[in-house]
Order: structure tokens, then C-alpha cells, then sequence
């Protein structure tokens, strides 16, 4: 895990009440898209990372079972497929972050300390990346996404904004557990879930390649993620024409 410049330690389990006020305040203070549902407010938290953190953008991913991980909200389209760029390539800060429940900071993709994103750290910088902090969603043991905030230039984030992160990374795990977030059987938002259960074609795709290929799913889904590198395209995208027929993974067998 890079920390950035910080040392474990340094890293507060919580934030403080001032910065949750900050936040709240920053957030609050966000257009608004569509009048408050669950999607505007994840968005506002987007915005208020960039406003208020000086980052150049953000994005919110959650997570079911399986892995499947999926866009909630960003502050644009283009970090919105940094973010993604993650799932399709199947490394990255966020899916770290996620997994371990810590924050994982990187001020500097030109030379990360994790030698296992070096694909993810190429692709983020072609796309303008050059920072990323990624800060989990999770409330004791049970884990929703992360958090993830993207610099155009390298930089450390230092104690103050480390603790107003970790402020709005807490307040965007309360908007996902809040009345109108969950159901009244503490599930997720249905809109919430939908996405995430759309990601559930990726694992039907990797079912089918794996039948056609004749190999294990962990080949298959290699398979799809390195098509998807050299096409450009999404994970998801990829999925979808294999399911429709578009896409035979075979047809890329050497001698073929």
C-alpha cells in the first residue's frame, strides 16, 4: 500500500466532527441534478472532492458479491473510465483499497510503490492521472465501494486533506445507510442494486468464454480483460457482445 508520504500511523480510523462539518457543508453546497435522490447525492460528494479538495475529479464504486464492482457516481465521464479502467484490467488502488478496508494514496503513478498496477498506472496516465487516493466505504466489517479521488498532477496529500477525505469518504457510507439510501431491510437503494446487478453479465461472459475456451473461469476472465485492453473497450462492453453472439474469444487463438 503506497500511503503517500504518510506513515501508517499517521492515518486517523475516523475523522474528527469538524471534518464532517466541513463536509457536510461542501457537499450541501453542490448543484443538485435531480432533486436529492440517492445518485444526486453521491454526485454532490464528486463535486465536493474536486471543489473542496482540489482534485480534479472523483468517483464513488460500489461492490457486491462476486467482486462486481460498479460506477454510482462521478464528477465526469472521463474519471468515471479511469475508475473503470480498474475492473477491465483487474488492478488498481481502488480495488486494493477496497479489499483491505485502508486507504491507499498514490502522489506520484509515475513511479507507484505497488509494482502490481503498472498496467492500471500507464493507462491512468495516458488518460492525465498522476494521483490517486482511494478511501474505503465501510461501516466495522461490512464494505460497500470506495471512494476515489484522482489528481492532474503529482501530489501529497498531507494530514488536513487526508482527514477531510477520510470526513467524506464517512459521510458517503452514511448516504448509502440512510433511510432513503436502503429498503426497509437494510438493502441497498433497488437503483443501486440494478447497476450492480447489471455487472452480473460480465460473469455470465466469463462463463460462456470459459466453455468456449475450454479452460478455468480465472483464464477466461484474463482473457476478456486483455481483449478489452487492446480494443479500448470496457470489460462490460466486451461481456455484452459475447453474450450476443458479437464476440467468440476463440477467434483470437494463435494460428487463427
Amino acid at each position: 500500500m503506497d500511503l503517500g508520504g504518510l506513515i501508517a500511523e499517521e492515518i486517523p480510523d475516523h475523522a474528527d466532527t469538524p471534518a464532517l462539518d466541513w463536509c457536510r457543508a461542501s457537499v450541501s453546497s453542490q448543484p443538485s441534478l435531480d432533486g436529492g435522490g440517492i445518485g444526486d447525492r453521491l454526485h454532490q460528494v464528486c463535486l465536493a472532492a474536486v471543489v473542496g479538495l482540489d482534485m480534479s475529479g472523483a468517483v464513488v464504486a460500489l461492490w457486491s458479491t462476486g467482486d462486481t464492482e460498479v460506477v454510482a457516481a462521478a464528477s465526469d465521464t472521463i474519471h468515471q473510465g479511469v475508475c473503470e479502467l480498474e475492473h477491465t484490467l483487474g488492478e488498481g488502488p481502488s480495488r486494493d483499497a477496497f479489499r483491505s478496508a485502508r486507504p491507499v494514496l498514490v502522489d506520484d503513478l509515475s513511479a507507484p510503490r505497488d509494482a502490481s498496477w503498472v498496467a492500471y498506472a500507464a493507462a491512468a496516465r495516458e488518460h492525465g492521472i498522476c494521483s490517486v487516493f482511494a478511501f474505503p466505504l465501510h461501516l466495522g466489517a461490512a464494505r460497500f465501494g470506495v471512494l476515489t479521488m484522482f489528481g492532474d498532477r503529482t501530489q501529497s496529500l498531507g494530514i488536513t486533506r487526508t482527514v477531510r477525505c477520510l470526513a467524506l469518504a464517512e459521510l458517503t457510507t452514511e448516504m448509502l445507510l440512510d433511510s432513503s439510501a436502503t429498503s426497509s431491510d437494510g438493502r441497498l437503494d433497488p437503483d443501486l442494486e440494478d447497476a450492480l446487478d447489471f455487472r452480473n453479465e460480465i460473469y455470465q461472459a466469463q462463463g460462456m468464454a470459459m466453455v468456449t475456451l475450454r479452460t478455468d473461469l480465472a483464464t477466461a476472465l484474463a482473457r476478456m480483460r486483455a481483449h478489452a485492453f487492446r480494443t479500448e473497450r470496457t470489460l462490460l462492453e466486451v461481456s455484452m457482445d459475447i453474450l450476443s453472439g458479437r464476440l467468440t474469444l476463440t477467434d483470437e487463438r494463435p494460428g487463427r
